[in-house]
């Protein structure tokens, strides 16, 4: 079976957008792998996902704790505020 030239071009032209395309994306990984690991020292997408994991746990940890801060506080200023009535 036998491709005409105008279906040629067409083909061709479509490689080269994916080509392009691929390329593109490369360059797209490879920054962001570079930048895992210069900014959190992950080396894999595994280990990045457990990092994501301990920042959450992490960051889960430390609202907890504000949380009871604001408690502590707002317990102890309606304590003062009743006391100057």
């Amino acid at each position: 079976m036998a491709i005409d030239e105008k279906k040629f071009r067409v083909l061709k032209r479509q490689a080269e957008e994916a080509r392009t395309a691929s390329d593109r994306a490369a360059g797209q990984l490879e920054a962001t792998m570079k930048r895992l690991e210069e900014e959190f020292g992950c080396k894999t997408v595994k280990a990045a996902e457990r990092k994501v994991e301990e920042l959450a746990a992490e960051a889960a940890l430390v609202e907890e704790a504000y949380n009871e801060a604001v408690e502590a506080f707002e317990e102890e200023w309606n304590d003062l505020k009743g006391e100057e009535a």
